[in-house]
């Protein structure tokens, strides 16, 4: 008597694996899919925290660029015959061709030295803070132009942590995890809040070390692309405190760039007749008493908070120091 077999048939297990292994697959899919989702969004994040030069800062610029004999495209348009120039004069200063709006091309053009220390020239980024034009002179559409750091001045940094003893890579203009985490223990030496990108805060530190940089490091003048230069947590954190002591709620103080905090910056900009671009312009931050060429607002945040603590004020209130004045 044959008894019946409990194994299924050799095509029924065939399907079985192949529907398992489908499962898997698409499992496996939705996960990279979903991971891919998140870092997106976390750059986008990180790029909508950078720093802009509103539409009149880069009328300016190109005016400079017309002063050189260059042809930039459109008034206050970072578009592709403005690109074009700078990249060509970029060349002609023996700088990193980036195209970009970056700060070798502020301090060749003397708008705004950054990293500069052997030179005390007091200059620094302060061509950028000047005020804005008014809203009616630029479209409202427009975002303005984002501001990066330069592959060179990038070198000029790693030089400095490296004579620091904080970083031992190479010197080659790229912000990598190596450069990142050296610029982190410079900050906590400095009492400055850790971050991954590159913000005003470190420049400004650095800046203010007066230490001799190498003018032009070979390995970065190569490179094509700069580093985003960012807010900074702490800045974003003062920019929302002093919006909501204006009466314009960015939503949570909690140092993100989110899309309450950037409704709130569009009413502030709108309000005082600055540039509508919705985006963090420097003199948008200038008008909040946000200084970053020498850290007052931003710079003075926490002791500010201290303050408010010890007067049992509410959270949104802001007192006014004499360093505001």
């Amino acid at each position: 008597m044959n008894m019946p077999s409990s194994r299924a048939p050799f095509g029924s297990r065939s399907l079985l694996a192949a529907a398992i292994g489908a499962v898997l697959a698409l499992s496996s899919v939705q996960a990279s899919e979903a991971a891919q989702s998140a870092a997106v969004s976390q750059q986008e994040r990180m790029q909508s925290a950078q720093l802009y030069a509103s539409p009149s800062q880069v009328k300016l610029i190109q005016q400079k660029l017309r002063a050189d004999g260059r042809k930039p495209g459109e008034d206050g348009q970072w578009d592709e015959a403005t690109q074009r120039e700078v990249r060509d004069y970029q060349k002609a200063h023996g700088l990193a061709p980036t195209g970009q709006l970056d700060t070798s091309l502020l301090s060749a053009l003397d708008i705004g030295d950054v990293l500069e220390g052997q030179s005390d020239t007091g200059h620094f980024l302060d061509g950028l803070l000047r005020p804005d034009g008014k809203s009616s002179a630029a479209s409202t559409s427009e975002r303005g132009t984002p501001i990066y750091v330069s592959p060179v001045h990038v070198a000029q940094i790693q030089h400095l942590l490296r004579e620091q003893g904080f970083y031992k890579g190479a010197e080659d203009g790229l912000w990598g995890e190596d450069t990142a985490a050296a610029a982190n223990q410079y900050r906590m030496k400095k009492g400055l809040e850790a971050s991954s990108g590159l913000d005003v805060a470190l420049l400004r530190a650095m800046n203010a070390e007066k230490a001799p940089v190498p003018k032009l490091a070979p390995g970065a003048t190569a490179r094509s692309g700069g580093v985003p230069l960012q807010a900074g947590p702490t800045a974003l954190r003062a920019l929302q405190k002093e919006l909501s002591a204006q009466g314009i709620e960015p939503g949570s103080i909690d140092g993100e760039w989110g899309q309450n905090t950037q409704n709130a910056v569009r009413e502030f900009q709108r309000k005082h007749e600055l540039e509508t671009t919705g985006t963090l312009t420097l003199p948008t931050l200038a008008a909040l008493g946000i200084d970053i060429a020498y850290g007052r607002g931003d710079g003075t945040f926490k002791a500010r908070e201290a303050a408010d603590r010890s007067k049992e004020s509410t959270p949104d209130s802001m007192a006014t120091t004499e360093d505001d004045r």
